[in-house]
């Protein structure tokens, strides 16, 4: 392939919407497309036939009908709170539809269904209908009852188990009820909810959905009733409490009534008495003071020796007489002033006396006021108590007597707007449903499972794949015979090939990478001289010792077994002896060798060709195709003879038999051991020219692709040519790669 044709595969392929190798993530996506196009029919064909079989299959279920009632709640609110409990008839907001939603929903409600229509003891929702039943409740109680009868056998036993059986079928009967029924909301802000029940009787459908309906609205009544009767309960126990408040209350005041300190006559007097001596007691500090400040500058003045004045400030203020007064001596105001002094202090007693006597009797008073006025205040507080338990009494009363009332009328908040009635047409199975979304679900697993194959195969399939794995170009295809297997056939047939087989073959000489360029003519010593194909090998970065003549030496070399390397060197020998090339083949696959039963190779042959490599010449075979022979090395399966042909091919003898025979031959073909099965695989394909490397197509994984390619890295060769081999060419259309189309 060379790389204007490249180009322009790459252009082509981009032109019709496939990936290139430089895009991995459009390579992708161009391999799923064409994967799923290559299994859209059988995807589409398994889900038809499931979705045919799932049609069927429905026929085989039990019939059912499903019946539904609906319930409106009171969306009006209640101003008059007095005569309604506020259990339920809340004011309509998301959270009041939601907890009546899931009060429709309670299992208590199911209970109370499944009690009063005997649900229990009906086989369809006991779990006891006829044929094998797989419900877990049903399986236990079975065991239960094989326990039971297997270890007592008394009487109290057999009760126990009576009244576990009974238990059992009760739980499963409420189970099997809330599998069947189904509550939705009628919209998404109403308040109307649709009760639907199924059932395998139409009639006993719609006789469940009505239970339903029927008894959330007892539910409801006798919430509101339970909430009204503990009201009135409370309401009876508060109004004893208050009456014996009252009573309490009443005695208290009475009590405290006769405990009076006082009348009001004498409080009156005791009033005016304090009063009378706060009065006195004011105009006796009154003169206790003035009295003091008299003597104190009468003191002042007698010590500043104005005796005179002293006397003379005496008279004025009263404290000596008018008379008295004039010009006196010295001795005289002295004496004078001793007498005012004296006389003073006298009266200084004297009023405090009268203080002290004035302020305990005000005291007195005070404490005498303050225990009347103590007494009149709690007098005032059991009257105001009284007052008020009275208002609460009287109260509490009348609401006991209105709610007394209001059991008669009392609602339950919700209505039914609309019965259940028996269905016409069964509700399951749904045969059309059920068929369609088998048919979808198997489409669209088939789809995921083949894009996830895509995703994570790791087979080479294509041009693209078979190159960035190897590294190499891919040189040529040779396409898989089923009918005629290619070996076999040239064996048996007098070498004759499938026309086809020859065509590729023919392509495969033809490509340039392998390609001859010598001819039988070709003899010319000089000539050999000048050609630079004859002394190097273009396969290695290194030189290496290979014979210099215009043989070309070709090794098959392939990762695993079985990947058609033996049947593709065949049809190169056969296509290169057509075009009058001597050719050879060189059976060296101690693995698996497929001309071990044209072998007439021994032991002793072998170990004579350690000497005398020419020997070998003895043991060449001819084929059905004039012009190729056959060198098999391997005869026997055994490890004795794979050691001992292994040993051959390591030693140098093998090198002077290549010689010897590259005089002889103008094409030689290495059929190598697997790569990675063998290490003589790779020495071969360093004494050869070039190296051809065969792999079978949608079946060599890229892993093992990998490990061959590294093997000959380690021995410094690269493969001249890749070719894809066992191709499917009907299939190979459906990968979306035109060179395998």
């Amino acid at each position: 392939m060379t790389d204007q044709y490249r180009r322009g595969l790459e252009v082509e392929l981009s032109g019709l919407g496939y990936a290139t190798a430089g895009d991995p993530e459009l390579r992708m996506l161009s391999n799923v497309a064409w994967a799923i196009r290559r299994s859209i029919l059988w995807i589409l064909a398994i889900a038809v036939g499931g979705a045919f079989l799932a049609y069927l299959f429905t026929y085989t279920a039990d019939t059912k009908y499903t019946s539904s009632a609906k319930v409106m709640i009171e969306t009006r609110v209640q101003t008059e709170t007095q005569f309604t409990p506020q259990v339920s008839g809340l004011p309509l907001s998301l959270t009041s539809l939601e907890s009546e939603l899931q009060l429709l929903r309670s299992t208590d409600l199911i209970e109370s269904v499944v009690a009063r229509l005997d649900l229990q003891n009906d086989p369809e929702f006991s779990g006891e209908g006829s044929g094998v039943n797989l419900n877990p409740i049903a399986l236990a109680r079975g065991l239960k009852n094989a326990v039971v009868d297997a270890l007592s056998g008394g009487d109290d036993g057999a009760e126990d188990g009576e009244r576990s059986e009974d238990v059992l079928r009760q739980e499963a009967a409420i189970e099997s009820l809330l599998r069947s029924r189904r509550i939705e909301q009628v919209g998404d802000t109403s308040a109307v909810y649709e009760i639907r029940v199924t059932s395998e009787s139409k009639r006993k459908a719609a006789r469940i959905a009505n239970s339903l309906a029927s008894e959330y609205l007892s539910v409801l009544t006798r919430m509101k009733r339970d909430a009204l009767g503990q009201s009135q309960d409370w309401l009876a126990i508060r109004i004893g409490q208050l009456r014996e408040d009252l009573n309490t209350l009443s005695s208290n005041l009475e009590t405290h009534s006769i405990e009076i300190p006082y009348s009001p006559d004498e409080y009156a007097t005791i009033k005016a008495q304090r009063i009378k001596a706060e009065r006195r007691s004011s105009l006796a500090s009154e003169s206790l003071v003035e009295l003091e400040e008299q003597t104190t500058a009468i003191n002042l003045m007698r010590e500043q020796g104005k005796n005179q004045e002293a006397v003379d400030y005496a008279a004025q203020v009263g404290l000596l007489s008018r008379s008295s007064n004039g010009d006196i001596t010295d001795q005289a105001a002295i004496a004078a002033l001793d007498a005012i002094q004296t006389a003073a202090e006298r009266k200084i007693d004297q009023l405090n006396a009268q203080l002290a006597t004035l302020k305990q009797s005000i005291e007195t008073f005070k404490e005498q006021q303050a225990r009347q006025v103590q007494h009149d205040s709690v007098t005032k507080r059991i009257e105001n108590e009284i007052l008020v338990t009275e208002a609460i009494y009287r109260d509490f009363v009348s609401q006991l007597g209105r709610r007394a009332e209001q059991g008669d009328y009392l609602d339950a908040g919700a209505h039914i707007i609309e019965r259940a009635r028996p269905s016409v047409d069964p509700s399951e199975p749904k045969r059309s449903q059920t068929a369609i979304g088998v048919m979808f679900a198997i489409v669209f697993g088939g789809l995921i499972w083949t894009v996830l194959h895509e995703i994570f195969q790791k087979r080479l399939r294509t041009t693209q794949e078979f190159e960035s794995a190897t590294g190499s170009k891919l040189s040529a295809i040779l396409p898989e015979i089923r009918d005629e297997p290619p070996f076999e056939t040239f064996f048996a047939h007098a070498g004759k090939l499938a026309p086809e087989l020859r065509h590729f073959g023919r392509k495969l000489l033809a490509s340039s990478d392998i390609g001859l360029r010598v001819s039988p003519s070709q003899s010319d010593p000089a000539a050999a001289q000048n050609d630079p194909y004859i002394l190097t090998n273009p396969d290695k970065k290194t030189g290496q010792s290979v014979p210099q003549t215009h043989c070309v030496i070709f090794s098959g070399a392939s990762a695993l077994p079985d990947e058609g390397k033996s049947s593709a060197l065949l049809l190169l020998a056969a296509v290169c002896a057509k075009a009058e090339y001597r050719t050879l083949i060189i059976d060296c696959d101690t693995v698996a060798s497929a001309y071990r039963v044209y072998s007439r190779m021994t032991p002793e042959a072998l170990q004579h060709a350690a000497t005398d490599p020419e020997f070998l010449l003895n043991y060449v075979v001819g084929s059905p195709q004039e012009g190729l022979d056959i060198l098999p090395l391997i005869r026997g399966q055994g490890e004795e003879e794979q050691t001992n042909a292994g040993d051959f091919l390591y030693s140098p003898a093998f090198l002077d038999l290549l010689h010897s025979l590259s005089d002889m031959y103008d094409v030689i073909l290495l059929d190598t051991p697997p790569l990675l099965s063998a290490v003589e695989s790779s020495y071969l394909s360093q004494i050869a020219h070039r190296v051809l490397l065969f792999t079978r197509w949608n079946s060599t994984r890229k892993n093992a692709v990998f490990q061959a390619i590294r093997e000959l890295e380690n021995a410094d060769l690269r493969p001249s040519a890749l070719v894809a081999t066992r191709v499917d060419l009907k299939k190979a259309k459906l990968y979306g790669d035109p060179n395998f189309g």
